[in-house]
């Protein structure tokens, strides 16, 4: 899988996954020390949102040993993002095209950097319902911040960039893994609009990283200890009765896998889809 950090916050979230050899690692931002055919491009700044898309060079040889499946990481606070769309024109007709998008609180951005957030956030969206992108996941900083608790100023950054990389990571591991046990079903074509989210055995409450509206599918990874699958009878009757509940009467497409984890804790991660565009006023 190729991973392509946009900005510095795209590139701090790809950086921590640099240790994992299914990764190819491209980094692309201002002031970058490093060589292309490393995957490190140092992009050039310009003074207006509109030069970013007008004057972007061409990615052909930075990206000409790329194929397969892409994912590209971005925030709303980098300007740089404005160039995200001419960036990906050399390989979305050879790739599998998939984003990240980390959306600031809009009450932190001033006015054009709120421009900026809405026309990114909008444009991803129609870009995945059309089927152009895979898929658009989208990560609230508000709700991240709630996800990764208290941290000091000085860790925030850090912890965040962490944190995304982690959770993309293990559900990438699961999805390639085989569980224990699973009901598994071909995914909803058309729910491409995402999140990830965070939830427990032993509760009904879930976390998610963005609040997605009209959510037509969900799909729970259930990490638990060997030893907790080994001798917990009561297990499978938990989880089923959640993954029912969460249904809401059948409104929404629930898949499930569980796997052996080597945690101490059971952890349980979330991918919940929509094929609504997210924002939009549909009363």
């Amino acid at each position: 899988m190729n991973l392509i950090g946009l900005g510095n916050f795209g590139c701090s979230v790809v950086d921590k996954l640099k240790e994992y050899s299914q990764y190819n690692i491209y980094y692309i931002d201002h002031g970058l020390s490093g060589l292309k055919k490393n995957g490190v491009y140092d992009f050039p700044k310009f003074p207006s949102v509109e030069q970013y898309e007008e004057q972007c060079p061409s990615m052909k040889n930075f990206f000409k040993n790329v194929s397969g499946d892409v994912t590209l990481v971005l925030s709303g606070r980098d300007t740089i993002c404005s160039a995200a769309l001419k960036i990906l024109e050399t390989i979305k007709d050879r790739t599998n095209i998939n984003v990240i998008y980390f959306r600031p609180d809009p009450d932190l951005l001033d006015p054009p950097g709120r421009l900026l957030d809405n026309a990114a956030f909008n444009i991803f969206q129609e870009y995945a319902r059309s089927g152009i992108f895979s898929r658009v996941y989208i990560v609230s900083q508000e709700l991240l911040s709630t996800a990764i608790g208290e941290v000091s100023i000085i860790d925030y950054e850090k912890k965040t960039a962490e944190f995304i990389s982690f959770v993309f990571h293990i559900i990438n591991v699961m999805t390639h893994s085989e569980p224990v046990y699973a009901n598994f079903t071909p995914t909803i074509d058309i729910a491409r609009i995402c999140t990830f989210g965070l939830a427990s055995v032993d509760e009904q409450d879930e976390l998610l990283l963005f609040p997605i509206e009209y959510a037509k599918e969900k799909t729970y990874y259930y990490l638990i200890p060997e030893d907790v699958l080994s001798k917990d009878v009561k297990l499978m009757k938990k989880i089923m009765n959640q993954v029912k509940k969460r249904t809401e009467n059948g409104k929404i497409k629930i898949n499930f896998g569980v796997y052996q984890s080597e945690y101490e804790e059971p952890f349980v991660y979330i991918v919940s889809s929509s094929s609504m565009i997210q924002g939009a006023n549909y009363k």
